[in-house]
């Protein structure tokens, strides 16, 4: 065993908590990590081994994710489909995170103590011992486990945001040595982009359109690039300073939102038409578009800006309800997709190159060591664990700190790699810029 406890911040869940933080926080983000939230940091006991192939986790860096703050933001309307799925008594927060193995259960066998490892997924048929396991787990989809919204004991203790974690051994990602910490922590986030690319990837000479340019979009931006190098690749820009980095990470072509419908018009050579009730059609458009918002808003355009028969893949997490008009779907007959978790999937190059079934946490890592997938070059800020509230509020004001990705150092920065020294900025230690 390790420490008897260890910090770890985590929602605690209390109705009462949770209607009167949402209720003020129509009033001020604030609500959220106050006094009277159900987000919490405390020392909690570190449970010993419940299983024969658990393992504990000693955390080392932390990515904070869009993710993460609407959880903290209680962003999840309770008509959703997962809002009926059972609620921890603690909801742990950070799946971005890389850690070592310090101690691992008697039958283990894919991992052992020194190993760095990343969170992979969550609890599902190999974790409970379900067998014959059901058809997402068949295939290596384990996000997607039919039972995965079913109460999971033993549970999971910890996460990226906790001193430790203790998990199922198949919840976990052996990180190659080749990956430093700092890339390692956002291997998740790389490997989302990797999954979301692959769900519908554009063909040699295909247009595509990025909505939204916070790190799940320009990650994706550079997933495409790197699958299919001739696309052209345009990018709808959330804020004016991600132009640069858009271009970097390979977009062809940025469009601010407010040149939008020209922009759309003039990239694809369609027309476009539309009545003062704000009906909106486009003779043309895009073969493929891909919303990492997930708004009523972005996935009306997207559909409205795909050309017939071409495809929307949805990767944009809004857990709610969403107002908008689906004709495009039957008069145009786009597809569309949805893009949830990184499973196992089929990879096919031009030059056959990679043809196949692969994992996407695998394959993405393989496109790190190649340095054809950068994430670290989105990090913009640093926090230490206890100075997470504060990294929430940079978050919450992403625009005006120029945030892109943020990290947090769990261990103290003498104990690991590629940590920046303390800056004087008062909430933050900014990263390497990240532009260079």
């Amino acid at each position: 065993m390790g420490s008897a406890t260890m910090w770890s911040v985590f929602l605690k869940a209390s109705s009462s908590r949770t209607a009167v933080t949402r209720a003020l926080g129509r009033y001020s983000q604030r609500a959220y990590y106050g006094s009277a939230a159900p987000l919490r940091m405390q020392r909690i006991p570190v449970p010993a081994l419940p299983g024969t192939q658990w393992v504990r986790v000693r955390n080392r860096v932390a990515g904070i994710s869009r993710r993460d703050l609407a959880t903290i933001e209680l962003a999840t309307d309770p008509r959703v489909s997962p809002a009926a799925a059972h609620q921890p008594r603690r909801v742990f927060l950070g799946r971005e995170v890389v850690g070592e193995v310090v101690e691992v259960g008697p039958v283990a066998q894919l991992l052992r103590p020194g190993d760095r490892v990343v969170w992979q997924n969550g609890p599902c048929c190999p974790t409970r011992g379900i067998e014959p396991p059901c058809h997402a787990c068949a295939g290596g989809n384990y996000a997607l486990c039919v039972y995965r919204y079913t109460p999971a004991q033993p549970a999971p203790t910890g996460g990226g945001w906790s001193e430790e974690m203790v998990l199922h051994e198949r919840q976990l990602f052996l990180v190659p040595d080749a990956i430093p910490d700092e890339q390692a922590a956002l291997l998740e986030a790389a490997a989302d982009a990797v999954h979301t690319a692959l769900r519908r990837q554009p063909q040699p000479g295909e247009q595509a359109l990025v909505i939204g340019t916070d790190v799940a979009g320009l990650l994706l931006i550079q997933a495409l690039r790197a699958f299919v190098p001739n696309a052209n690749i345009a990018a709808l820009l959330d804020a004016p300073y991600h132009a640069e980095m858009a271009a970097r990470m390979g977009a062809s072509q940025t469009l601010r939102a407010d040149e939008a419908t020209e922009g759309i018009a003039r990239v694809t050579g369609s027309q476009r038409l539309s009545n003062w009730q704000g009906a909106e059609l486009y003779a043309g458009g895009f073969d493929v578009v891909y919303d990492t918002i997930g708004t009523s808003a972005s996935l009306q355009s997207a559909l409205r800006w795909t050309r017939p028969e071409g495809a929307v893949v949805l990767s944009g997490h809004q857990p709610t309800p969403l107002n908008l008009d689906l004709t495009p779907i039957w008069h145009a007959e786009v597809t569309l997709y949805g893009a949830f978790a990184p499973g196992m999937e089929f990879w096919q190059t031009e030059t056959g190159r990679g043809n196949g079934r692969i994992s996407a946490f695998a394959l993405a890592a393989s496109l790190l060591r190649e340095r054809r997938l950068t994430p670290e070059r989105l990090v913009t800020h640093r926090f230490p664990l206890r100075e997470f509230r504060q990294a929430i509020v940079a978050l919450q004001h992403a625009n005006e700190h120029q945030m892109l990705q943020a990290l947090l150092d769990i261990v103290p920065a003498a104990t690991h790699q590629a940590v920046p020294a303390p800056s004087s900025q008062p909430y933050a230690v900014k990263a390497r810029a990240s532009m260079k």
